[in-house]
């Protein structure tokens, strides 16, 4: 599965309004799902991470490419579950600010992207 992504506020607006929305500590994941649609090979992903929470650009963009990276190395063991999930679009939104910004690592974002994923799996698989 390609992850491609999310462009354009009104994709960002669509998914947060008729998503199902997953927690796992600092994150907050978002999936749009269809249920009557054909399996994906694509899916679309959005992160985002506000003024508000980190001040520097330097501190939101290090969590960003975390995030993304992230979500390129879970996306192909899970590809299957999300097609059939009908998963199309999901947006990662990250809400406190890091206490070591530099040494913030992938393997302390990765674990919170793997919990919230398999959750909005398992809620979309129901309604399938």
């Amino acid at each position: 599965m390609v992850v491609r992504p999310l462009k354009g506020q009104d994709a960002f607006n669509i998914v947060m309004r008729s998503g199902r929305r997953s927690t796992s500590g600092p994150l907050s994941l978002t999936a749009a799902f269809n249920v009557d649609s054909l399996p994906k090979e694509s899916i679309s992903v959005g992160v985002t991470i506000g003024k508000r929470t980190a001040k520097r650009a330097v501190i939101r963009n290090r969590v960003k490419r975390l995030l993304r990276e992230s979500v390129r190395q879970i996306v192909p063991s899970r590809a299957v579950a999300l097609s059939s999930a009908g998963i199309h679009s999901v947006v990662l939104v990250w809400r406190s600010a890091p206490e070591a910004p530099k040494l913030l690592r992938l393997s302390d974002v990765q674990p919170h992207v793997e919990s919230a994923l398999d959750h909005v799996i398992s809620v979309c698989s129901r309604n399938v």
